[in-house]
């Protein structure tokens, strides 16, 4: 069986402009130039982890970046609970449900930032 976290982690730069592409659609569908904030953080730190990943502010950037995306997804579920009983329940079921599990996705790009790729190790080793 494939290793998760390891497929994650070889694939964390494709991960990070993923993640950033879904918050442009939810800035889009917002119309919020406050939820612009995360698009810009996840595409550099998915351009970072591409260009330049045995950095010391890739890493940093990547790990303070998946905390501002849990962070956001789970003031959204805070934001969306008081809709599930009114008018609005169906939509915010939905809305809750997406940002619950965008809010694990951002635990675990967390996780996988908390450590180097295999390949930036390396690579940080042999310029040592």
């Amino acid at each position: 069986m494939p290793d998760i976290l390891g497929i994650m982690r070889s694939n964390s730069s494709y991960i990070f402009i993923g993640v950033g592409i879904v918050w442009l659609v939810v800035a889009v569908l917002t119309w919020s130039a406050l939820v612009l904030w995360p698009v810009v953080a996840f595409l550099a730190g998915g351009i970072m982890l591409r260009m330049m990943p045995s950095g010391r502010l890739t890493w940093a950037w990547v790990v303070s970046t998946a905390v501002l995306g849990f962070l956001l997804s789970a003031y959204q579920v805070y934001a969306w609970v008081p809709f599930l009983g009114g008018t609005f329940s169906t939509l915010a079921a939905g809305a809750l449900a997406g940002f619950a599990v965008f809010a694990v996705v951002h635990i675990l790009l967390f996780y996988v930032g908390l450590k180097p790729s295999s390949a930036a190790t390396s690579t940080a080793a042999s310029s040592a």
